[in-house]
């Protein structure tokens, strides 16, 4: 004799979980589909997102809840972030656009906030069909994009600056949050599925001939296929790589200065150039830095050369100065360490995706701007979820649930006995995953 088991939430569980869907919908698949047509659409979308995630987590009463945030910042990594936000909240004191700087970092903070509460608060039970949201919401954002760029709709490519433009921001959308969506389709082994995804992201930087983008997609897939033989080798090869780069930056345009002595340097060379002269100007404030905000507004408002190089190098140390710098390497440090000890079947997702992102970042693509640092925050929350996955990747056998709740699963021994109707906690989480 068969007995059916029916599962039945509580009002409250369903509730969690119905807002829950809603907050993973809107960041993963309506996030990047709605920032192909609508600029603002990332400044509107994370916050909801997010607070309804948190909303879910707080009607399911997660266990340990004051514990799991104290965890994650109790970290190395935690801590270097901590010091990153404390040092940029203090350097709005001397930067010489104080209004703009505070305003600027309470946006910083409050996405920021909102996102690493919902990385940490995500629900303990996840629905197999969540892991299917970024894919398909990167692969119709990467499809509408390619459709606009082939009929060169002005609205869509026109802008002052290329960074500036919505296919540069929907075109690095798609290749920031490309990396947990191959995350999630190889976890669940969809690997044909996974290569048509990336090769659809590839052409939309293509289609717009985005150098910058695809040299980011070139080194995340390089690294994708390292880590996946040996993530901790990777990391420690990509810590060695960016590490001495960030903390010995300025070096750089001063050694090309000397390189180049005596030659013609072109119109290639002024980035460096003007660099190196803003270094000799101005080098007492590379222990300092001038303040939060201080070279976008300069270049905004014209107190920095046209010619001033982007790239987040200079912003880390003309910004925030040495002190800065120094806890961004730890940063780095940090979340290359933590992506190579990941399970082999996560790990390849999240070194790419740093390197992906760092690459974009030394190249100077939007490193500056508020949506940016908005992505990177959506990214959080999508990694948050994969390496949650991991866990719940395989559904249990009989014999498994058999173990959990033997009693449940045993037929009657005899005729009117009372069949238990509802199952343990442990057996509602299998259930679910």
């Amino acid at each position: 004799m068969t007995i059916a088991l029916r599962f039945s939430d509580t009002p409250a569980e369903a509730a969690a979980k119905l807002l829950t869907r809603l907050g993973f919908a809107i960041l993963f698949a309506g996030l990047p589909c709605a920032g192909v047509f609508w600029r603002g659409a990332i400044y509107v979308l994370l916050p909801v997102g997010a607070i309804l995630i948190l909303l879910g987590a707080l009607l399911d009463a997660p266990p340990h809840a004051g514990r799991r945030l104290r965890d994650a910042i109790v970290t190395p990594a935690g801590g270097a972030a901590l010091l990153m936000a404390l040092w940029a909240a203090v350097s709005v004191l001397w930067t010489p656009f104080p209004a703009e700087a505070g305003e600027r970092f309470l946006q910083f903070a409050g996405a920021t906030s909102l996102a690493v509460l919902a990385a940490v608060y995500l629900p303990q039970k996840i629905n197999t069909l969540d892991f299917y949201l970024l894919p398909g919401g990167i692969a119709v954002a990467s499809a509408a994009t390619l459709a606009l760029a082939y009929f060169d709709t002005p609205w869509f490519l026109g802008g002052f600056e290329f960074d500036e433009t919505l296919y540069e921001r929907a075109t690095i959308t798609s290749f920031v949050l490309v990396w947990p969506a191959l995350g999630f389709l190889s976890l669940r082994e969809h690997w044909i599925a996974a290569a048509i995804l990336a090769v659809l992201v590839a052409c939309v930087a293509l289609a717009g001939f985005a150098q910058i983008a695809l040299l980011a997609m070139g080194a995340g897939a390089l690294t994708f296929a390292m880590a996946m033989s040996g993530p901790t080798q990777t990391a420690r090869f990509f810590i060695w790589l960016f590490a001495p780069l960030i903390l010995f930056s300025p070096l750089l345009p001063l050694i090309y200065r000397l390189w180049i002595t005596g030659f013609d340097p072109g119109a290639g060379a002024a980035p460096l150039l003007i660099w190196s002269e803003l270094i000799d100007s101005q080098w007492p404030r590379l222990i300092t830095g001038h303040g939060l905000d201080f070279v976008h507004r300069g270049l905004s408002l014209g107190y920095l050369p046209e010619g001033t190089p982007r790239s987040l190098l200079l912003v880390l140390w003309f910004d925030f100065g040495l002190v800065g710098a120094a806890g961004f390497t730890v940063l780095v440090v940090q979340a290359f360490k933590v992506a190579g000890r990941l399970p082999v079947k996560t790990a390849p997702a999240l070194l790419a995706a740093l390197v992906s992102i760092l690459t974009i970042s030394v190249l100077g693509s939007a490193t500056s701007q508020i949506w940016w640092l908005t992505l990177l925050d959506c990214e959080a929350i999508a990694f948050a979820l994969l390496i949650k996955a991991v866990d719940r990747a395989r559904r249990p056998n009989v014999q498994a649930i058999r173990a959990i709740a033997p009693e449940t699963l045993q037929e009657p021994r005899e005729k009117g006995t009372a069949v238990p109707m509802a199952p343990s906690r442990r057996l509602h989480e299998f259930a679910d995953s």
